[in-house]
């Protein structure tokens, strides 16, 4: 390596993909970046993952956040990195389809969330003027694309060193 490159601490985040019917979950939601008159935009249940947490538990908790269903990881569809050298910031993003616990929409706690709902892909794709940014276009193109690999290409351990 060179001396002169700079290491940059990467946001790593979580997006969950459930289908039921056909349609997949999506939610609308208004984040605190945007103006608070702009339309509310549509993106995956996603988030970052918090300090010791793995990222099954990351996205479990993230769709119960900002939908309200529980959900279990059953697949990972890929691996974004976004990088956006205006702000010189890193994200990487692990998807994952997962399936419902069950059908019980529990309330939804992250104040941000206009509403959740279950769309088609035709009916996601052509709201594409709607999607949060174009790396939540480039998400669903993933997940759409029929992108799928085991859960075990994750290793994910914990270790309590001293």
């Amino acid at each position: 390596t060179t001396n002169n490159m700079e290491r940059h601490p990467a946001r790593v985040i979580v997006a969950g993909f459930v289908e039921r019917d056909g349609k997949l979950l999506v939610i609308r939601e208004r984040p605190a970046k945007l103006p608070a008159d702009h339309e509310p935009v549509i993106n995956q249940p996603a988030g970052h993952v918090e300090k010791n947490e793995t990222l099954t538990d990351a996205v479990v908790r993230e769709v119960m956040e900002e939908s309200g269903y529980r959900v279990r990881p059953v697949e990972l569809v890929g691996v974004h990195q976004v990088i956006v050298t205006a702000e010189g910031r890193t994200t990487i993003a692990f998807l994952f389809r997962c399936e419902l616990v069950d059908e019980i929409q529990h309330p939804i706690t992250a104040t941000e969330i206009v509403e959740a709902l279950w769309l088609t892909q035709d009916e996601i794709m052509a709201r594409a003027s709607e999607h949060r940014s174009k790396t939540t276009t480039a998400r669903f193109e993933t997940y759409f694309s029929g992108s799928r690999y085991p859960l075990e290409v994750l290793t994910q351990l914990t270790k309590e060193e001293r």
